[in-house]
């Protein structure tokens, strides 16, 4: 701590620039999927397990609390702990993350170029690109066969490496060249990948000629691009994502730039890898209901990414809720409110054309008519197995298809609506509907129902009851109330004697500062920054703030005697302790008669003051 401190102390300003720069949205949703619940965002806490929710996000005020297993803080505090690094360690890999010198790490804007590098040579390396395919008949027609035109290739940045990288040696090192991958790609057209905020991070090529090998090619990982972390087309997507509220997701880079030429501008690509939990995260920041189209190939590798993709998805948002399985449930307003985790839909095209060839072919209003009707995943899944029922009448196929669908029909929550579904496929099947059902209430009993993670305040003790006085009593300075001003709070609590080493720094450091910020929001803001290395000062002060709610719309007269009660009970809990340590000294020391004298008096006076 001590090295911490010190160093911290001199290089105090890029603390605070480093801690101005996080989000604490952007920051946890890296790690955690969140679901918004009033001004609160919530999801499963990645510090202990749990089925329920019961991790918060404030973002008004940057604070995180997991009412689970207590943990709590800032931005920084989320980072040291998913982490597990020292505060030091969190501040120097931000500091080289967004470029900010720190010499005492030897962060300084030297060892920080990498990163600005790599991003500017893939940057130029685009534009050069580009310039080279506009100049090249052959590959021009090669993006004609695909109904790609110049605005298209405008628009995602489409180019041509040529057979050698001389003319990229010519303008950057050939060190730098190798780090971010272009010395791979030849004869190829190019395919710029960009990050959220529009940098180019990597390329995609794809092979000229079909005789090429292999067809696709990716840029290795690099400080600034990982494949299971990244998105194609979210730059160019997101916004539609937004206003949509929805996100296709299909397979390859000429399917998203297809789907974009015909006015589908919500469509992103995994990047030759499987969907991730980590892609979900992305894709569920832009999305408030999550609703997500899985589009991709209709050939069997197609169905089983589908598959696995749907997994992903739903053990992702696992815990935060339902997945949708049904659509009726939701015409009615009141169950609106009451939204499902997410919804995932399936594009399937019954020629078994992928996405790019169906739009070129049937144009985009049939592909916009398949996203239209997109069964949700259940009645994709079950009708798939129904269908397998065509080519399967023994009944030892007909074991294997029930086998099949009963898990599907155990995830469904709604009791009618399962039945429904178990008639349905015992008919189809041609399967006992009883015998059906029993196996699906089987399935049900090995589901454990998730623990509730509010626990009552009951049984709560005599120390337990004394710090959240304490507590109570600080967290008024947060109140962020005209009438009941952080100098006003002072006024009554000043003289007020906390025993919590924590909440007792905080009490001094805001009668350091409260004559300056006699503001609830500038008072916490300043205070997260005088405790930036604390972690434990950090977490109570979280705890103050999410305590705070339940008094904000308290009365004058009220206020005022609550502020009184607890200060009478802090005093009168004081005088119990004082009375505890007496007598515990008097049965130790009892063999001095003039002592036990004295102790007696002093507990009588302690008494006589109580009764006071």
């Amino acid at each position: 701590m001590e090295q911490s401190s010190l160093k911290k102390q001199s290089s105090g300003n890029a603390v605070e620039e480093i801690k101005n720069r996080l989000d604490i949205f952007e920051t946890v949703s890296e790690h955690v999927l969140l679901k918004k619940s009033g001004r609160n965002y919530w999801g499963l806490c990645p510090f202990h397990k749990e089925k329920t929710p019961s991790f918060s996000i404030n973002p008004e005020k940057g604070i995180f609390k997991c009412f689970g297993c207590g943990a709590g803080g800032d931005s920084l505090s989320f980072l040291m702990k998913v982490n597990n690094a020292s505060f030091w360690e969190t501040i120097v890999t931000l500091a080289q993350k967004f470029g900010i010198e720190l010499p005492e790490a030897g962060v300084t804007s030297a060892n920080t170029e990498l990163k600005k590098q790599i991003l500017e040579v893939n940057k130029q390396a685009a534009f050069y690109y580009k310039e080279l395919l506009l100049e090249n008949k052959e590959a021009r027609d090669y993006l004609l066969k695909r109904d790609i035109n110049e605005e298209t290739i405008e628009k995602f940045n489409l180019g041509l490496a040529p057979g050698s990288i001389d003319g990229l040696i010519k303008k950057y090192d050939r060190e730098i060249i190798s780090k971010t991958g272009l010395s791979s790609f030849k004869n190829r057209i190019m395919i710029p990948i960009r990050d959220e905020k529009g940098n180019f991070i990597a390329f995609g090529a794809r092979a000229l000629k079909d005789s090429q090998g292999p067809k696709y090619l990716n840029s290795p990982d690099s400080p600034v691009f990982n494949k299971s972390k990244s998105l194609y087309a979210i730059h160019q997507a997101k916004e539609a994502i937004k206003e949509l509220d929805s996100v296709i997701l299909m397979e390859g880079y000429f399917d998203v730039i297809a789907a974009h030429t015909h006015g589908l501008a919500n469509v992103v690509a995994t990047l030759g890898t499987a969907l991730t939990e980590q892609h979900v995260r992305i894709i569920a920041r832009y999305s408030d209901s999550r609703r997500i189209y899985l589009a991709f190939d209709s050939d069997e590798a197609g169905v089983n990414a589908t598959n696995r993709g749907a997994d992903i998805i739903k053990s992702a948002f696992s815990g935060l809720g339902d997945i949708k399985h049904f659509d009726e449930s939701f015409s009615d307003s009141t169950v609106k409110n009451e939204r499902t985790a997410c919804e995932i839909r399936v594009v399937t095209a019954n020629t078994g054309k992928d996405p790019d060839d169906f739009l070129r072919e049937q144009g985009a209003e049939a592909y916009k008519q398949l996203v239209k009707s997109a069964p949700l995943l259940i009645d994709y899944q079950i009708n798939r197995i129904i269908n397998l029922n065509d080519r399967s009448s023994s009944p030892q196929d007909k074991a294997r298809l029930g086998k099949d669908v009963i898990p599907l029909l155990a995830e469904i929550r709604n009791s009618i609506i399962r039945n429904e579904y178990t008639r349905l496929v015992s008919e189809r099947l041609s399967i006992d509907e009883e015998a059906l059902n029993i196996e699906v209430k089987k399935s049900l009993q090995n589901i454990k129902p998730g623990e509730s993670s509010k626990k009552a305040l009951t049984g709560i003790n005599k120390e337990e009851k004394h710090l959240l006085a304490q507590k109570n009593l600080l967290s008024l300075y947060f109140l962020n109330n005209e009438k009941f001003a952080p100098l006003c709070i002072n006024n009554y609590i000043k003289e007020v004697e906390l025993s919590d080493t924590n909440l007792n720094l905080i009490k001094k450091n805001i009668d350091e500062i409260v004559e300056n910020f006699n503001d609830s929001d500038k008072l916490f803001d300043e205070l997260l920054i005088k405790l930036a290395d604390n972690e434990e000062a950090k977490k109570v002060l979280t705890d103050l703030i999410y305590s705070v709610d339940d008094k904000k719309d308290m009365k004058s007269d009220l206020f005022h005697r609550y502020i009184m009660d607890h200060i009478a009970y802090l005093q009168t809990h004081s005088v119990f302790e004082q009375q505890e340590k007496l007598r515990v000294s008097y049965y130790e020391d009892n063999r001095d008669d003039m002592s036990s004298s004295r102790h007696q008096q002093k507990v009588k006076e302690l008494i006589k003051e109580r009764r006071l």
